[in-house]
């Protein structure tokens, strides 16, 4: 069966010619809205020679995160008509989202990376200016990190950035032993808690008792919404998110929120200050109004009513590709370490259909319109929370044309 989705001038679609010819060749209604969609969308990079892409992956940085809601796209284009006094916008803004959130204090960052190299900075100097000034030369200054091995991962680089040592423990006993006269912060990842037996409480508690800041790195930790404030109320010192997945944002930002003295003193190693470790983590005026915009929006959402939505997408896609021989499509929400949200799990026996998962994600990926999904060796992915509605009737259509090719040929 022909592609309804293929090559397209996007002009003489949307005049209806286009539509027409695909109604006319006997797709049903819902690939007919379908294909409009994909026409729609990412004219401006088309421009460029640059493909976009229905996202069935995830709010991955190099797919570009998420796509921002209309209210946070109007705060940037009216913010980029003024000029403003740069710190007083960031104080204001971190204010306003601080009381949205119910959290002590609040910053806009450049992304959730740079919110954990602030973090650190400021764990290591306070606002002491001169210490500040002399980052990452840490001599004579507190210089070390504690962190759950298991929670280890390249983006504990933006730590290292500040010239800090981190200190890897596997155990409580250890943890406690390693806190000492260097040690200036904890460092957990929340979304690896269930990886190591340091829980969330006792770390925390090792914290307080040593008087050591503690700080959780929830990038993409959202949803559910409550953590933006929940995870600050169980006693994390600092907790950074990023901007630009769950939150909607713009990509290029992130948030750190926490206690008064450390969000203060994160500012002070932070752009515009010239001798600081964050000088080149410039936040515009766009990006901050930009995700003030977002986090009004998010705190007001039905996330109840998006949940659904999310699964409808999955369902609808299980639903395409039944009748596909050997072919599995399960809708599930993850467990430990993975999002509260509905994704869909698909399998198959690459012996009987003749086709690996990887091979099928790049026939998804070179395919018009292109599709990402999470291809691994023992099945696909699928994420629905990046999805216009419209664009699962696309990805199920793809999809089982693969499936059904595959299964001719077996």
């Amino acid at each position: 069966m022909k592609n309804p989705f293929g090559t397209w001038n996007r002009r003489a679609f949307l005049s209806g010619s286009g539509l027409a010819s695909i109604a006319a060749a006997g797709f049903r209604p819902r690939y007919v809205h379908a294909a409009q969609l994909a026409a729609e969308h990412g004219e401006i990079y088309r421009q460029l020679g640059v493909r976009p892409l229905i996202n069935a992956a995830g709010t991955y940085t190099v797919l570009t995160g998420s796509v921002m809601p209309e209210r946070a796209r109007r705060a940037m284009e009216a913010a980029s008509r003024s000029f403003v006094h740069l710190q007083d916008l960031q104080k204001a803004v971190g204010e306003r989202i601080a009381k949205l959130l119910d959290v002590e204090s609040a910053m806009v960052t450049s992304g959730a990376a740079c919110s954990i190299m602030l973090a650190t900075a400021a764990c290591v100097t306070g606002s002491d200016t001169e210490k500040i000034r002399r980052v990452p030369d840490l001599t004579g200054l507190k210089s070390e990190v504690v962190v759950p091995r298991a929670h280890r991962n390249g983006f504990d680089h933006a730590a290292r950035n500040v010239g800090v040592t981190l200190v890897e423990v596997d155990t409580l006993d250890e943890l406690h032993r390693a806190i000492g006269p260097k040690t200036a912060m904890l460092y957990f990842t929340n979304i690896f808690e269930h990886k190591g037996p340091i829980k969330r409480a006792a770390f925390i508690a090792a914290g307080r008792q040593a008087g050591i800041p503690v700080f959780n790195d929830a990038a993409a930790e959202l949803p559910p919404a409550t953590n933006l404030s929940s995870i600050v109320h169980e006693g994390f010192d600092l907790v950074g998110f990023s901007g630009g997945k769950g939150l909607r944002g713009p990509q290029s930002s992130g948030l750190l929120v926490g206690r008064k003295d450390l969000i203060q003193a994160a500012a002070l190693n932070n752009n515009p200050h010239e001798e600081a470790i964050g000088r080149p983590c410039k936040v515009g005026k766009e990006e901050m109004l930009g995700l003030l915009a977002a986090v009004e929006e998010y705190v007001q959402r039905d996330h109840e009513a998006d949940i659904r939505l999310w699964r409808g997408f999955m369902e609808s896609l299980a639903k395409d590709l039944r009748g596909i021989g050997t072919v599995t499509a399960e809708v599930y929400v993850p467990g430990a370490g993975g999002h509260p949200v509905p994704y869909l799990r698909v399998q198959w026996d690459p012996k009987r259909l003749r086709l690996k998962y990887s091979d099928c994600a790049q026939q998804l990926r070179d395919g018009e319109p292109a599709i990402e999904v999470n291809a691994a060796d023992d099945g696909l992915t699928l994420a629905s929370y990046n999805l216009y509605p419209g664009e699962e009737r696309i990805v199920g259509y793809r999809l089982r044309g693969i499936l059904r090719e595959a299964e001719k040929r077996s």
